[in-house]
């Protein structure tokens, strides 16, 4: 057996030059693609951006002039107005009073206490309206309609005899066409005894339909007037004796101004 010593352990140059040639042998480096830098693609983004950014603000600019030569065109305007008013003729100032449009908006003369004379001045000169009450409460002028002057018993006809006192509440009304009117049927507390009526509301409500629809048939608007029937559950007194019951058999026509805006 051969001794192998330390110092002879290295491999010597003869040694190296017996060992195969492919081990010296170096293949070709491969190739390597390198990708161009993102610096020149991000510099034509930004290109067109500014170019985005230049054209808005042109826009925007042109609008701007655009708006500032409308101002300029109205602040014109009423130089030349007044102008033409210092030049006019002082005739044009005077104001032909023919040509005064009266509107239906009340005045500051049509109050409550005026609707109340008014009403009275106009049935005053009629005959048997002693029986006929007028009143105000706060801001409304009632006119009330004793049972027995407009209608029978139990009925919703109505009589002829007041015929000629409604015609007067017409004509005040259409003389007032901004009032607003309000129709109410009352009864007393008595059941009524008829097929056509159920009960008193219904009579109430018959009752005060058939005011309004003569009102109507005088020229009165329909706009203007409302019906209500209360049967007996609005006494004028208490249900408690003839006298009373007459009472509360009534009709009532409610007059108000409109709410000031």
């Amino acid at each position: 057996m051969k001794n192998w010593s330390r110092e002879s352990s290295a491999p010597d140059d003869n040694m190296l030059g017996s060992l195969p040639i492919l081990m010296k042998k170096t293949g070709p480096k491969p190739l390597r693609f390198q990708s161009k830098p993102q610096t020149e693609r991000g510099n034509e983004i930004w290109l067109v951006t500014l170019s985005d950014l230049l054209m808005l603000l042109m826009i925007f600019f042109v609008v701007l002039f655009g708006m500032a030569l409308q101002r300029e065109k109205k602040v014109q305007r009423p130089a030349h107005a007044a102008a033409a008013v210092q030049v006019a003729p002082k005739a044009t100032e005077i104001v032909n009073p023919a040509r005064v449009v009266l509107t239906s908006t009340p005045t500051n003369t049509n109050t409550s206490d005026s609707l109340e004379a008014d009403l009275i001045a106009a049935l005053q000169r009629e005959k048997g309206q002693q029986d006929v009450m007028i009143e105000r409460i706060a801001d409304r002028v009632i006119l009330t309609f004793p049972e027995r002057i407009v209608f029978d018993p139990g009925q919703a006809r109505l009589k002829p005899s007041a015929q000629t006192t409604l015609d007067k509440v017409a004509s005040f009304i259409n003389e007032r066409p901004f009032l607003i009117v309000k129709v109410q049927g009352h009864t007393d507390d008595r059941p009524i005894n008829n097929t056509r009526y159920p009960s008193n509301w219904e009579l109430s409500v018959d009752r005060a339909m058939q005011v309004s629809r003569a009102l109507i048939g005088l020229g009165v608007k329909p706009t203007q007037l409302s019906v209500q029937g209360f049967g007996e559950y609005r006494p004028h007194a208490p249900n408690d004796s003839d006298a009373s019951r007459l009472t509360n058999r009534r009709v009532e026509i409610q007059f108000s101004l409109p709410p000031q805006s």
